[in-house]
């Protein structure tokens, strides 16, 4: 067989391997990533996701900001800020990952109030303890048999300039609250953060850990912080595919 149609059969198979892969990633993309059935119009009155946390971490105590179940391959898990271990919280010094478990007395999740559901979620122990430089923290926990709190399922596609997402959290002030749905939409990327801008304006004070879903009802990350801008209000988003490989 000469060189040239050796060099002919080489390029025909890199061709049919090339072509074949693009078949493969249209078909990939093509498939419809399903709504999650809890994901009706009406889900902030009728299934809980949202939680709320109380928890002491050697002689500190902490109260309030957001919380919510996430589902692994292999578990569900509770997962917040991690800005929630400092002096945001009014615990000082800050509590790092590493040293969390030995710090743990107890932590618990649970609804603001009981319209929907009257669950507490404990915690066990930290998942992430090797991770102390992103605002996310996986929490091993336990769950009642009869639990009725919403695991979310993640997502970890990066989303796309001008898509529209759902923050599900409460204002301080808002004593009847259990949970609400404020609409926003993707605006960038700034070190390494997912920024939103708010349709609305609210007080993001206590929606720190609070989960933000897009239209499928996957979680994309957790509020990290915000605030205004030229008269509109922005919040910083920390991508739930930081910590990827811990739900896989």
């Amino acid at each position: 067989m000469n060189k040239s149609i050796l060099t002919l059969l080489a390029v025909l198979l890199i061709v049919s391997c090339n072509s074949e892969e693009q078949k493969n990633n249209k078909n990939l993309e093509s498939q419809e990533v399903k709504t999650e059935p809890w994901k009706l119009e009406n889900y902030i009155d009728s299934v809980q996701i949202l939680l709320t946390n109380e928890y002491k971490l050697d002689n500190s105590f902490g109260y309030g900001a957001s919380s919510f179940l996430i589902k692994s391959d292999v578990d569900t898990y509770l997962c917040t800020a991690k800005h929630l271990l400092g002096e945001a919280m009014g615990i000082s010094p800050e509590i790092k990952t590493s040293r969390f478990n030995s710090s743990l007395e107890y932590w618990n999740a649970y609804p603001r109030n009981g319209k929907i559901a009257n669950d507490t979620i404990s915690v066990s122990k930290l998942i992430t303890e090797k991770q102390n430089d992103i605002d996310i923290i996986l929490l091993e926990c336990q769950l009642e048999k009869d639990n009725e709190i919403i695991a979310l399922t993640p997502r970890f596609s990066k989303p796309k300039k001008e898509e529209k997402f759902e923050i599900i959290g409460c204002e301080y002030s808002d004593a009847e609250c259990h949970q609400r749905r404020y609409f926003a939409t993707m605006d960038s990327y700034e070190d390494g953060k997912i920024l939103l801008k708010s349709e609305v304006k609210f007080t993001p004070s206590g929606f720190s850990g609070a989960p933000v879903i897009d239209s499928k009802g996957l979680v994309i990350g957790l509020l990290s912080g915000g605030g205004e801008f030229e008269g509109e209000l922005y919040l910083y988003i920390e991508p739930i595919s930081k910590v990827e490989i811990y739900l896989i």
